[in-house]
Formats: structure tokens, sequence, C-alpha cells
């Protein structure tokens, strides 16, 4: 009779696990579409460089192009976008990976953080690849500060980051402690698949 129910319960915990995973690759893909949904947007009725306001004094949706990294990172090189662009590549396919690997029901909140930075790298990377640039469109101002120019890409990117870094300083799984989360997660699935 136990076996039976331990049984049951590894087959429901696959099953959590799968739909988080599906949900995941959801929010990736919805995240995706809606940058670049905004990005075809932002090209199809602004100018380059037009900008509108929304708030007057505070925020304005505008049109540039940056054609580097954050803050415009080898912006000035011609061979910068190549880099880029095959660090975009790498980067989102390891965080796919991460985020596949991490298959542990414990570590739901490192993959969320995982597919925030992957959906925001694949983001830029689709405009890197098609425009040699990215698409910039959100500008906020404060007074005379104006706040480097943004998209959802790069809104995914920050948040994932603040997520990630959060994670790491309050769960010691993460860093510095114990158990490494990968070998962990591969041993739960390892545990589950014996147990059928």
């Amino acid at each position: 009779m136990y076996c039976v129910r331990t049984n049951s319960h590894v087959r429901t915990g696959i099953y959590i696990i799968r739909k988080v995973l599906r949900m995941l690759y959801i929010l990736i893909a919805l995240l995706v579409i809606l940058d670049q949904g905004l990005k075809y947007f932002i090209t199809q009725n602004f100018q380059l460089f037009e900008i509108q306001p929304v708030i007057q004094g505070f925020f304005s949706l505008t049109y540039f192009r940056n054609s580097g990294g954050a803050f415009s990172f080898l912006a000035e090189t011609d061979w910068g976008i190549f880099i880029l662009s095959g660090v975009s590549i790498l980067v989102s396919a390891g965080l796919i990976y991460l985020i596949v690997r991490l298959r542990n029901k414990d570590f739901t909140w490192m993959r969320v953080a995982l597919s925030l930075l992957a959906a925001g790298s694949i983001g830029n990377m689709i405009d890197r690849i098609r425009f040699r640039s990215v698409v910039d469109f959100l500008m906020f101002t404060f007074g005379s500060y104006t706040f480097p120019i943004f998209n959802v890409a790069d809104m995914c990117i920050v948040i994932g980051s603040i997520l990630l870094a959060f994670l790491a300083i309050t769960d010691k799984r993460i860093l510095g402690g114990t158990e490494n989360p990968i070998k962990r997660s591969k041993e739960k699935a390892s545990e589950e698949k014996n147990a059928n």
C-alpha cells in the first residue's frame, strides 16, 4: 500500500514539473512575442529618433537603434554586433539548458528568473540578427537626466537578474551552499524514475 502511494506521489510530482516547464516555455514565448510585437509597432509607426511624449516630462516612446550591448557597449565597432550576436546565442542556449536541467520543483523561482533572462536574451538576439542593432523605445526623463532608452527584453533581463541575485543571497543552495542545484535536480529526477 505504501509503494502505491509513493508511486502516485512521484507521478503527480513529475506531472507538476512537466506542467511548470511548459508554463515557463510559454512565458518565454509570450515575452519574446510582446517584445518583438512592440518593436514592430515602433519601427512601423515612428521615424528613427522620433519622440512621442506619453507623460509630458517623464515618459516617452521613441525609436532608437543600439548597435552595441547594454549602455551601447561595443557600439562604436563594426565587428561588435557579431560578438554580441554570438554571445546572445550562447547565453540563450545556456539558459534554456539550465531551465531544462533544473527540473526539481524546489528550484521553480530560479527557473522563473532564468526564463526571464532567456526571454530578454532571445528578444535582443532576434534584433541583432535581423537589424544588426537592437530597437529601443522606452524613454524616461527625470528632470534634466534621461535614463538610457530600453525595451521589453531589457526589462526581462534586469528583472531576471534581480530575482536571480535575490535568490543567490537568500537561498544557500545556490551560492556557497552544500548543495549543487543541477546535481540535486538530477538526483531528484533519478529518485523519481527509480520509484516508478
